[in-house]
């Protein structure tokens, strides 16, 4: 075996590889888990993740508010826009502080497809997970939410 090989293996190994690949494996495959499981007329994750964000905002929202730089750019929150206000799921209002800005609305229409997205991903989610013990459920959402702050954490202080 060769030195390189030997890094290899223990690269492979480490704890910080394995994580970034079973995240990864992980989105990916619930993606195509959703993709091939849900309703036809169901709405995508990103769609819905649009949708919840606008929702849990409470109020109409630039489009520059779902252009996080991490999920989405500007370009990509516009287009975005663009198809969910085809389907009737949101539309574009005036900004009454600012003639010249547009903001985002949440349709009735869309509220609904939300609600129907979430009670379907939360089925899905029941069935996947339903061999989890309440503990490990616990735990699991107590590590997945410590990871996420500390990436929220880390990208707040590279903005800086």
């Amino acid at each position: 075996m060769n030195e390189f090989s030997a890094q290899d293996q223990a690269w492979e190994a480490s704890f910080e590889q394995r994580f970034f690949v079973l995240l990864t494996r992980i989105y990916r495959l619930l993606h195509y888990h959703a993709d091939h499981n849900m309703p036809a007329h169901a709405l995508s994750p990103p769609r819905l993740w649009f949708l919840k964000r606008l929702h849990d905002a409470g109020a109409p929202q630039p489009i520059s508010h779902f252009a996080d730089g991490v999920l989405s750019n500007r370009s990509n929150a516009t287009q975005m826009v663009d198809r969910l206000q085809s389907e009737g799921l949101v539309s574009r209002v005036r900004n009454p502080d600012d003639r010249r800005s547009v903001l985002v609305e949440l349709t009735k229409s869309g509220a609904q497809r939300l609600q129907e997205g979430h009670e379907c991903l939360e089925q899905m989610a029941k069935e996947l997970l339903e061999p989890l013990t309440p503990a490990e459920r616990d735990n699991t959402i107590d590590v997945l939410e410590k990871i996420l702050a500390l990436l929220e954490d880390q990208l707040t202080q590279a903005e800086v």
